[in-house]
């Protein structure tokens, strides 16, 4: 299995929008068929490892294409409040192995 990954500018107009929701259309390959749900139902869930050391345990909302767990203590909300998520940022999803991936934030250097 190769591994693939997808990296997501933050920019100033997509700030408020990526501080509250993980947007997969772009790169929904990604993503196992059946993580997305079906309508009024749950899709088998994937797990991303943060690099803050916890794990976000999600399905995939079919109908807006976003990750589902947005918790401000397990999920998307807590990861981008803990990072304090600001234009330059880089966001990085890596595929780990079967149904398990990296979330990382990669910050760009200050030079002085």
């Amino acid at each position: 299995m190769s591994r693939q990954s997808v990296e997501l500018l933050v920019t100033a107009e997509n700030l408020w929008f990526t501080e509250r929701y993980l947007s997969v259309f772009e790169f929904l390959e990604l993503f196992p068929a059946d993580a997305l749900a079906a309508e009024g139902e749950r899709g088998v869930p994937v797990k991303l490892r943060t690099d803050l050391g916890f794990v976000i345990e999600t399905d995939i909302e079919r109908s807006k294409m976003q990750i589902r767990n947005r918790s401000k203590l397990h999920g998307w909300m807590r990861f981008t409040a803990e990072h304090k998520l600001r234009p330059g940022d880089r966001i990085v999803l890596e595929e780990r192995a079967d149904r398990e991936f990296d979330l990382r934030l990669v910050r760009p250097e200050i030079s002085a």
